[in-house]
């Protein structure tokens, strides 16, 4: 799959997560969810779908004691 398979949210998201820094700042779904007008639910959906969709351009790491999350 590709870009071009994405929802309008799910593009929404990846565009967030890119130019963001959950790299280095914990990912907190609920504060994510209230930054871009929506649920924690839709959420961990299109986060989901990101990391099967472009699974190439999206990473998903747990690390001390926090989860990260990164695009290019």
């Amino acid at each position: 799959m590709a870009m071009k398979d994405l929802t309008d949210f799910e593009r929404k998201l990846y565009e967030f997560i890119r130019d963001s820094d959950y790299g280095n700042e914990p990912w907190v779904t609920v504060d994510v969810a209230k930054r871009l007008g929506t649920t924690d639910d839709k959420v961990y959906t299109a986060l989901s779908e990101l990391t099967k969709k472009i699974k190439d351009n999206v990473w998903v790491h747990y690390s001390a004691g926090v989860l990260h999350v990164v695009a290019d």
